[in-house]
């Protein structure tokens, strides 16, 4: 095996054992045993768990950062074109984080609410320019469509944890997450609503 291919099955590794334990009650033993490694091997490629830790979740964080500025310039003009196209560049966006809540979703839960640890400002600072990148595609890219009351920033963080969340249930449940039924879902609640408030009665005219 290559050292490459030798890396990439150690990073693999590292994010399963990583999202089953959390970073704190992860050793490098256990990652080396599932990498089928010995600790040394582990070490010639990764000199500590913190750069173990930065190569298979923080840098997947940093890589979906990037496809999102990537995109952002395709997702922009969507976003100032017809309501067809609107909806196909918010669907879009929006897909990229539900895929990040299923890849690194396990990894960031086990992580921000497991015990505290060196790496956990490193997960919120990368979350948090993430969701700086989303705030800004959307603000620049429909500021005539939203609501004056609506706060952009608070809506991407609602919207990833309800992602989120949907996608944690079903791997607890052991169920299949259905990303096209959750977006459907997603979107129909961003452009409808869920519940239709009954009108008030008017009082009859005297």
């Amino acid at each position: 095996m290559s050292a490459e291919d030798r890396r990439a099955q150690i990073i693999e590794s590292a994010r399963r054992v990583f999202a089953e334990k959390g970073y704190a009650a992860t050793r490098t033993r256990e990652i080396a045993a599932e990498a089928g490694v010995n600790e040394a091997m582990l070490y010639r490629h990764f000199p500590s768990k913190e750069e173990l830790f930065e190569a298979s979740v923080l840098e997947s964080i940093d890589a979906a950062m990037v496809r999102a500025m990537d995109n952002a310039k395709g997702i922009s003009r969507d976003l100032a074109g017809s309501s067809a196209e609107i909806q196909d560049g918010m669907r879009r966006f929006f897909t990229d984080l539900a895929d990040l809540a299923v890849d690194l979703g396990p990894l960031i839960g086990a992580t921000a609410f497991g015990p505290d640890s060196p790496v956990r400002s490193k997960l919120v600072d990368r979350l948090d320019a993430l969701f700086d990148v989303a705030t800004s595609i959307t603000v620049n890219g429909i500021p005539d469509l939203m609501k004056d009351e609506v706060d952009v920033r608070l809506g991407h963080e609602k919207i990833f944890g309800a992602l989120w969340f949907a996608a944690e249930m079903a791997r607890w449940t052991g169920r299949p997450f259905d990303r096209e039924a959750v977006l459907d879902q997603m979107m129909l609640t961003i452009y409808e609503g869920l519940i239709n408030l009954p009108e008030d009665e008017q009082p009859a005219p005297v």
